[in-house]
C-alpha cells in the first residue's frame, strides 16, 4: 500500500547459514546443548548484522532479529529468505521484537524511546511514545514480550519498571518491583509463562525476579557471580513450552536454563572455549521444536542451539 511507512525488502538469493559440528563438552547440569548453526556475520547488507539485540520466532519458524546498529529488523524464513524492515531514519536502535499469533510485529526502540506495531507484511499500524509524542511513555526500553492473550510487557529500562499494554497500545499497569527493597535497577528483559507469571531481568541487581500476574513477588533467581546458577547483568529472557526459563547471562558471556522451580538445568557454553566463546549475548528465543536462538551481540551473529542429550 502506498501509505505504508515501512516495507519488507527481499534480498535476492538465500542466506547461507554456517552449520557446525562441535565436540560436546561435559554438561553442567541435567541437560546439554550443542551449537548447531551460525546465522549471519558482521555487516550492513540484508543477512548481515551489527550488534543484534532481542529476537523471536513465529509459529511458522521465521526468525525475527532486532538488528540494533543497522536500525532495522530482519526476518529470516526457514527457507533462508531474508527481509528487512526499517532502516536509518525509520528506526533508532531497536532492541527487541515480539510477534503475536497473527504475526503482528512489535518492536521497542531504545534510541527513540517508543513502541511500534506493524502488520504481517510490514505495514505501519501504531506507535506509542517516541520523540514527537504528546506523552513520553518510555525511557530507553530494551525488552518486549507478547503473551498468549496478545498482551504486551515492556522493560522500560531507564524508568526502572516493566509496563503492560494491550495490543492496541493502551496502558494497563506498571511494575516497579514487588517491594521497595526489591525495586528494579535497569531491567532489560521480560518474559511471561503459561500461568501468567512475569519474569524480569533485573539487570543491575544481577538477578531475575518472577512476579505473579498482579505484581507480587513469586521467586528470585540468581545472585552476582560467575558460577553455575549465578548471573552478571542478565538481559534477554525466554520461556519455552515446558515453562523453563532461558536467561541471556550477558556479563558472563553465556546462556543458562532453569526449571520453573528455579533449578539450574544447563549453561551454554559449559566452560570458556575458543570455539564457542560468546560476547555479551543480549537476546534469546525458543522455537516450537525446542531449538534455542541466541543473539551473540558483539560477535554480530545468531547461534542456534539443539538439545544434545538428557542426563536425567
Amino acid at each position: 500500500m502506498s501509505d505504508c511507512r515501512f516495507r519488507y525488502l527481499e534480498l535476492g538469493g538465500k542466506l547461507r547459514r554456517q552449520r557446525v559440528a562441535v565436540a560436546e563438552p561435559p554438561p553442567v547440569a541435567r541437560v546439554s546443548y550443542r551449537l548447531a548453526e551460525i546465522i549471519g556475520s558482521f555487516g550492513s547488507q540484508l543477512g548481515q548484522l551489527n550488534t543484534p539485540g532481542g529476537l523471536t520466532v513465529d509459529a511458522e519458524g521465521s526468525l525475527y532479529i532486532a538488528d540494533s546498529r543497522n536500525h532495522r529488523l530482519q526476518k529470516i524464513t526457514p527457507e533462508g529468505d531474508v527481509y528487512g524492515l526499517g532502516g536509518p531514519g525509520q528506526m533508532v536502535y531497536p532492541q527487541d521484537v515480539a510477534v503475536d499469533a497473527l504475526r503482528f510485529i512489535y518492536v521497542v526502540e531504545q534510541g527513540a524511546s517508543r513502541l511500534q506495531k506493524f502488520g504481517p507484511n510490514g505495514q505501519f499500524i501504531l506507535s506509542v511514545g517516541g520523540p514527537h509524542a504528546r506523552l513520553q511513555r518510555f525511557a530507553s526500553p530494551t525488552g518486549i514480550w507478547v503473551d498468549a492473550y496478545h498482551q504486551l510487557y515492556i522493560s522500560d529500562t531507564d524508568n526502572n519498571r516493566v509496563s503492560s499494554y494491550t495490543n492496541t497500545g493502551r496502558w494497563q499497569m506498571d511494575f516497579h518491583g514487588p517491594t521497595p527493597a526489591l525495586s528494579f535497577a535497569r531491567p532489560q528483559g521480560v518474559a511471561v509463562d503459561s500461568q501468567g507469571r512475569i519474569y524480569v531481568a533485573d539487570t543491575m541487581h544481577h538477578r531475575v525476579v518472577r512476579l505473579t500476574p498482579d505484581g507480587k513477588l513469586d521467586m528470585t533467581l540468581g545472585r552476582f557471580g560467575p558460577g553455575p546458577g549465578e548471573l552478571a547483568e542478565p538481559r534477554g529472557l525466554a520461556v519455552d513450552a515446558a515453562d523453563c526459563l532461558w536467561v541471556a547471562d550477558s556479563g558472563n558471556d553465556r546462556v543458562q536454563k532453569f526449571t520453573p522451580q528455579g533449578e539450574l538445568l544447563c549453561c551454554f557454553p559449559p566452560a570458556p572455549s575458543a570455539d564457542l566463546d560468546l560476547a555479551s549475548p543480549r537476546g534469546i528465543a525458543v522455537d516450537a521444536a525446542g531449538s534455542v536462538y541466541v543473539s551473540d551481540s558483539l560477535n554480530h551473529r545468531i547461534l542456534r542451539l539443539e538439545l544434545a542429550g538428557d542426563d536425567g
